[in-house]
């Protein structure tokens, strides 16, 4: 990823005390069926339950929002309350930060702070890093289709930062892909319809370094705005190396004719035509995602909701990485909520846990 520091700004947190930082498989049983919700004192949570407060959440534990009518609670504590998980909330940033896009550039640098994008996932076979992903679900992550394939397994990792770090504020979560799901009319020649779901066999458990992303309703109209791209990849088209920090860089949404035209210029004629299931960000020198970053999200802040972002886009393909006036190829997520819901619908999953609206 072509791509400002940070001060990196930690809280303190206060742990959910009923339980202990150890995964137990019961608080599990019902997350696929119900609606996912964490454990944590009630002055952590919103008076309606409807996500958590900003400040004073560390470690909390998944949990199943059971009926009202049933009679076990879903938390233990004494004054634990099951709160609804709030997609699509940057952790660890500055208070003082641009009010379009939430943090300042500065210089040439662009590390993300740790923890501040929470649903960055990172996918590895045979311990190698193949691509980036996202998670939709504790239990679900969206990629690139083009990233995944074959029968064996992958191991999804998440809430990484730095992969030569190891004492990190909180440690990353692995887990073992159960299944992979990829959009049936995937063409893996002209990468249309390069998206896949990631079904994890345990889910991660939530933690201020890991958290959900909220998607966008299938029928929000995509304005000129600057939405930000995540990932680890080169930091250059040829020789650039592969970075060990997650980056992260400002791009602008390209209108798609702006888009089609300039893809055309540069390098694929005038009979190229943009598939539909593509949107285009970036254009701008020197900024842009490049080679290892598919599989990577695309996020813009959610309108009236300051703090909270929703993916538009995955990273997929390119001419090049970081050209003036050519922008980069990304998997239009609107196009594909449809497929989205009813793949996590037939696998029992809650689609509500990605909602904002």
């Amino acid at each position: 990823m072509i791509l400002f520091t940070l001060t990196i700004v930690f809280a303190f947190f206060i742990p959910c005390k009923a339980f202990s930082s150890n995964v137990d498989d019961n608080d599990y049983n019902d997350i696929n069926t119900l609606q996912v919700c964490v454990c944590v004192p009630y002055w952590q949570c919103k008076e309606d339950f409807s996500g958590l407060i900003e400040e004073g959440v560390g470690i909390v534990d998944i949990r199943s929002l059971l009926n009202s009518n049933q009679s076990e609670p879903p938390c233990t504590g004494d004054f634990d309350v099951c709160c609804k998980i709030e997609c699509g909330k940057r952790r660890s940033i500055p208070k003082a930060e641009n009010k379009n896009i939430g943090f300042r550039i500065i210089g040439a640098d662009n590390d993300a702070t740790f923890g501040e994008f929470p649903w960055m996932l990172g996918v590895l076979q045979d311990k190698t890093y193949k691509c980036g992903a996202s998670l939709i679900h504790p239990q679900v992550a969206v990629t690139a289709a083009h990233c995944v394939g074959g029968r064996r397994p992958y191991k999804v990792r998440a809430g990484e930062w730095n992969w030569l770090v190891k004492d990190e504020p909180l440690p990353h979560q692995d887990r073992i892909t159960k299944k992979v799901v990829i959009h049936p009319q995937y063409n893996s020649g002209t990468l249309s319809n390069d998206i896949a779901l990631l079904v994890l066999r345990e889910p991660f458990k939530l933690m201020e370094n890991v958290g959900v992303i909220c998607l966008p309703p299938k029928h929000l109209h995509l304005e000129s705005q600057n939405c930000v791209a995540t990932g680890w990849g080169k930091n250059s088209h040829k020789k650039g190396s592969y970075q060990t920090t997650l980056k992260k860089v400002t791009l602008p949404l390209v209108p798609r004719s702006i888009c089609l035209r300039s893809l055309q210029e540069a390098m694929l004629g005038p009979s190229f035509i943009l598939h539909n299931s593509f949107l285009c960000a970036g254009g701008v020198g020197n900024k842009d995602t490049c080679k290892g970053d598919g599989g990577s999200p695309l996020i813009c802040p959610v309108e009236g909701d300051m703090g909270k972002y929703q993916q538009v886009g995955i990273v997929s393909w390119g001419l090049t990485c970081g050209v003036i006036n050519t922008p980069g190829v990304y998997v239009n997520v609107l196009v594909f909520r449809d497929w989205i819901d009813n793949v996590m619908t037939g696998e029992g999953f809650d689609t509500n846990v990605y909602k904002y609206y």
